[in-house]
């Protein structure tokens, strides 16, 4: 189909309407990887997060240990008194790895954590850490948490 000169809206219109269906189709997608992480995310880190870490590094501990709390996304990654817990996509830059594999530090401290659960922590960082907690809970919140 050949368009006239005087056709240029009608050609405006197509392409926009193509770059929109684009678009559209993208987000659509986006949206899918965003819902499977935060559901790998509740599903395979946060119960172990709640259950391992959160009576020393949340608004529940009396004492938040190495200033690190992990209950909320911007505390994760943020990090404490050695740097960064999260670095989202960087698994070698995330202290938490480290510290779960029983490296540099031993969190926790007690036990070493599954080769499992350690492989769900990198498998979360690698896809770039996704984690709906937007804001900390409080240290109520938290007890019940992780009760």
């Amino acid at each position: 189909m050949t368009l006239a000169r005087d056709d240029r809206p009608v050609r405006r219109a197509v392409l926009f309407l193509a770059a929109f269906c684009l678009v559209l189709a993208v987000a659509g997608s986006l949206s899918a990887a965003d819902q499977k992480g935060r559901e790998f995310f509740e599903r395979r880190i946060r119960p172990v997060l709640v259950r391992e870490c959160y009576s020393c590094h949340s608004a529940a501990a009396t004492e938040i240990k190495g200033e690190l709390r992990v209950d909320s996304r911007a505390a994760i990654r943020a990090g404490g008194e050695t740097g960064p817990a999260v670095v989202p996509g960087r698994v070698n830059k995330s202290l938490l790895i480290d510290a779960l594999e029983h490296r540099t530090l031993k969190m926790p401290p007690e036990k070493k954590l599954s080769k499992s659960i350690i492989a769900d922590f990198r498998k979360w960082i690698e896809q770039g850490a996704p984690d709906p907690r937007d804001h900390p809970p409080t240290a109520n919140k938290a007890a019940e948490q992780s009760w």
